[in-house]
């Protein structure tokens, strides 16, 4: 059995970020970000924000991921790293059309 472990966990990167906060600043938007796509889209099983869209969850377990969310999110470049290694992830907000093809893709292949 696979171990299960965090894909993706805002307060532990940042932590990599201590020393230069406007980056800082901007790796946490584009992570919140992509944390409600992920939930919009229906990628992952648990609950990332709160009505108001405030992010209340700060990781997110490989087991959390649904079939779709392993396709986009896990292995050798997969979207959400290309993305995340793009000028897209920062800018204000976010562009989030390299994930959505991508999105767009792997629903196709999967009907």
């Amino acid at each position: 059995m696979d171990k299960d472990y965090d894909v993706w966990n805002i307060d532990e990167i940042l932590k990599a970020y201590s020393n230069v906060p406007d980056m800082a600043k901007n790796v946490k938007t584009a992570l919140e970000s992509l944390f409600i796509f992920l939930e919009k889209n229906s990628l992952i099983t648990s609950t990332i924000s709160d009505e108001n869209g405030n992010i209340i969850k700060v990781f997110i377990k490989k087991s959390e991921l649904t079939s779709e969310g392993l396709l986009i999110g896990c292995g050798p470049k997969n979207p959400i790293h290309r993305w995340l290694g793009s000028k897209s992830s920062q800018k204000t907000p976010p562009d989030m059309k390299l994930l959505e093809k991508a999105l767009l893709e792997i629903r196709k292949s999967n009907h």
